[in-house]
């Protein structure tokens, strides 16, 4: 009952598991400045009870020693000091997700709100701000002459203060360089994937489907409600089905956009008849936003939305640098997770059949939009082939069709005609390279004469 009086924003809150409540609470500026405003309330005690109660200006010399109306006006400056500081940062960092927002891809804000430097710069401020404004409170109240703790301790604030400004800004300017964002945003990535494609799901995967109990009766569970699904329990639903003696085949995954009453997952097996539908429903949270918790298409997304707003400014050594970060992404996806669909109990008993994206999905994610904005910038193409030709050296020989086959349907999709001659040859130096790499040499020469000028 007292849960329907709280406002909606933290009702919400308290209906999210504990991951989802630690990644939206990564995604919000208010957490950090309250924790620091927290740890200020006890902070401030210090030099406050060393001056009123153990009466600390008795026992030092007059050096150390301010007077009562001298504290006042200090702390007075310094509360409005901190306070302008406090302001400057907040409206750099709307200047900063202004610019971001419109210049790259407006899924970049929570890149940097989420970034800890900028919380833990931001929640020095106001916790800076909150120290002054109590000891001030104090200062102006109390009948004591003398002060010695409370000055020396609000100078040693505000100086942590202008440090920690000046840290900001070189952390902003840092953070605006694109090649950095890019490498941030791929580390980002690289956590989910591990969290969740590793960690998480790795440990119950099987290559072979086991007994799926397909001669018993299916039955389907539809969604309650529309919006994306933001996070699936696999662990419990494993646990779940064992206990049910069922298998679960999901028919959505994370970052699916699913509409009310469409199929979330079938079950099937001994104990189907008795199965409580709404214990699995729980394990499946569903909700108006994407999240990147287990979405790792949705991070392959932003990527590939930077490498694009950056040709359409003319940056093309941004998108190059783009298509770097991702081709090391698509390795790291290979080389640490299998991808088998197959989620097995630890008595080898298929549970939970889950299609995840393959190494094709992410492929076509990331660079098929791409290509599609390349239009006639064919040095990007080049430079495209070219990384493709240095994942080979990494990635496993099963993916080899699929990286030949994307670049064959590329270069079969774009005019023969706007090449320079040096630009053509150099494309199909690396073309023949990359055939020859993946066991599609014979492949190579149609698209030879495909590129040869009429």
């Amino acid at each position: 009952m007292l849960i329907k009086l709280l406002p909606r924003p933290l009702r919400k809150y308290l209906h999210m598991t504990k991951r989802q409540r630690k990644h939206e609470a990564q995604l919000n500026l208010w957490m950090m400045p309250t924790i620091y405003i927290a740890g200020t309330l006890l902070l401030v005690a210090i030099p406050l009870l060393l001056d009123l109660y153990f009466d600390l200006p008795t026992k030092t010399t007059g050096f150390f020693n301010a007077s009562a109306s001298n504290t006042g006006t200090l702390v007075s400056v310094l509360v409005s000091g901190t306070l302008l500081l406090a302001a400057y940062t907040l409206n750099s960092i709307l200047v900063v997700l202004t610019s971001f927002s419109s210049e790259y891809s407006p899924r970049m804000l929570f890149n940097f709100i989420s970034d800890r430097t900028t919380q833990h710069i931001l929640g020095l401020f106001y916790g800076s701000f909150v120290f002054m404004l109590i000891s001030f409170l104090f200062v102006t109240n109390s009948s004591r002459d003398y002060f010695t703790a409370v000055p020396i301790a609000c100078t040693l604030v505000t100086l942590a203060a202008v440090i920690g400004f000046a840290l900001f800004v070189n952390h902003t300017t840092t953070w605006m360089q694109l090649h950095n964002i890019v490498d941030a945003m791929k580390s980002e990535s690289e956590r989910i994937i591990q969290s969740t494609l590793i960690d998480e799901l790795e440990p119950y995967r099987c290559d072979e489907p086991g007994y799926t109990f397909e001669d018993y009766t299916g039955y389907t569970c539809k969604a309650s409600n529309s919006g994306y699904i933001q996070l699936i329990n696999f662990v419990d639903m494993i646990k779940q089905a064992k206990k049910d003696d069922v298998v679960i085949r999901m028919d959505a995954k994370a970052g699916d956009f699913v509409l009310k009453g469409n199929r979330l997952f079938s079950y099937r097996g001994p104990g189907a008849q008795d199965v409580q539908i709404e214990k699995y429903s729980k394990l499946i949270q569903i909700g108006h936003k994407r999240s990147e918790i287990q979405d790792v298409d949705m991070s392959m997304n932003k990527l590939s939305e930077i490498a694009i707003k950056s040709i359409g400014n003319d940056d093309p050594t941004s998108a190059i640098n783009t298509f770097h970060q991702m081709a090391d992404l698509m390795i790291n996806i290979d080389a640490s997770t299998t991808l088998h669909p197959y989620l097995q109990d630890e008595e080898e008993q298929t549970r939970v059949v889950y299609n995840t994206v393959t190494f094709s999905t992410y492929l076509h994610e990331g660079f098929g939009r791409i290509r599609h904005y390349t239009q006639k910038d064919y040095l990007l193409i080049v430079e495209m082939i070219q990384v493709f030709i240095r994942m080979t050296d990494t990635i496993s020989e099963k993916n080899f069709p699929i990286i030949w086959e994307f670049a064959q349907d590329t270069i079969l999709h774009i005019s023969d005609s706007a090449f320079f001659q040096a630009d053509r040859i150099r494309l199909l130096e690396y073309l023949k390279q990359l055939a020859e790499v993946t066991g599609h040499a014979k492949d190579y020469y149609p698209l030879e004469r495909h590129l040869q000028p009429k």
